[in-house]
């Protein structure tokens, strides 16, 4: 595989639609399992044995706190990614990338942004789960600002958590249209909340635009 893309493209050829199935044995009794929460979890794991397979290794990060999660290396070029999955008929709830470490992270490394998200959607059958559809999305092409907040947004104890994605696959016209658009939304968040500790929003939008601005140029 030489780019992202085309790993997407071999994801969809020889996984989207195919069934699988999640077996707990104890005592040599055997159980289908339905729960989403384990049903999300194995193909997350399971992705990367995938691609490790395929011949591409993945580099995870020590640290949950660290956006992003991954590190493909394809033909000596590095590429941030995100791995994720949720049951198709629900609307997608997993943590894009928590608030505060994304916030850190991009603030030295603007060029994380890129990063891209190579996401599974899957709905329980009688006896396991199917793949229903396979995306591979920028950032900002998986959330929109929400009701609430200038970006989708889980708070915890009065402070941004994690950035949340919206319905991308029912109404994929809905994002932000551009990083600069999702990188001012971020900003505007920040701003809402006490800023005890961070870095001031003003400096952090002035350097993160202007190293986007660096990588274009």
């Amino acid at each position: 595989m030489n780019s992202l893309e085309e790993l997407y493209d071999k994801a969809v050829r020889d996984i989207k639609n195919e069934l699988g199935v999640i077996t707990i044995t104890i005592a040599g009794i055997p159980k289908i399992s339905k729960s989403n929460d384990i049903i999300g979890n194995c193909v997350q794991e399971w992705i990367p044995q995938w691609l490790s397979d395929n011949g591409l290794e993945l580099e995870a990060n020590e640290s949950s706190q660290v956006f992003p999660d991954f590190t493909a290396n394809i033909n000596g070029v590095k590429h941030d990614m995100e791995i994720k999955c949720w049951n198709y008929t629900n609307n997608p709830a997993f943590d894009l990338a928590n608030f505060d470490g994304f916030y850190r992270e991009v603030y030295t490394h603007p060029n994380k942004l890129h990063a891209k998200y190579l996401v599974f959607g899957y709905t329980p059958t009688m006896h396991g789960f199917r793949i229903n559809n396979v995306y591979l999305k920028n950032l900002w092409e998986l959330t929109s600002r929400a009701q609430k907040y200038p970006i989708g947004l889980q708070v915890k104890q009065e402070q941004p958590y994690a950035i949340r994605p919206y319905a991308f696959h029912k109404r994929p016209t809905e994002c932000f249209a551009n990083i600069q658009e999702f990188v001012r939304a971020i900003y505007e968040t920040r701003k809402m909340f006490a800023l005890e500790n961070r870095i001031d929003p003003d400096m952090w939008y002035e350097t993160v635009i202007r190293g986007l601005n660096e990588m274009d140029s």
